[in-house]
């Protein structure tokens, strides 16, 4: 016979509440603005990829980097990590087009 608790009178515990708990609705225009940010930030790294390479050929030219280009590479960079953050649920702001371009000092 197994072994009882004398003790447990199922009568005596709280009443659950049975009702069922809402869940929020799948956030799909997130989602698919998500997936659209990341296939900008894909192109936006190859894009950062030339930009090296053409900021190293005007180091080999001219001896030093362009201020210009720096500031260009610096303004990919940011908007590349904005990018990744939306898509990745870092970040809540939406990227360019959607939101603002960031600066080169932001």
């Amino acid at each position: 016979m197994p072994d009882t608790d004398a003790s447990y009178d199922p009568a005596s515990q709280p009443p659950q509440d049975l009702t069922p708990v809402e869940k929020a609705p799948f956030p799909w225009q997130r989602f698919f603005l998500s997936f659209g940010f990341a296939v900008v930030a894909w192109f936006a790294f190859w894009f950062m990829i030339l930009l090296a390479v053409g900021t190293w050929i005007v180091m080999a030219i001219n001896r030093e980097p362009n201020a210009d280009l720096k500031n260009i590479v610096s303004i990919s960079a940011r908007y590349l990590t904005h990018c990744l953050g939306y898509a990745l649920l870092l970040r809540d702001d939406k990227p360019f087009p959607l939101g603002p371009l960031p600066s080169a000092g932001d």
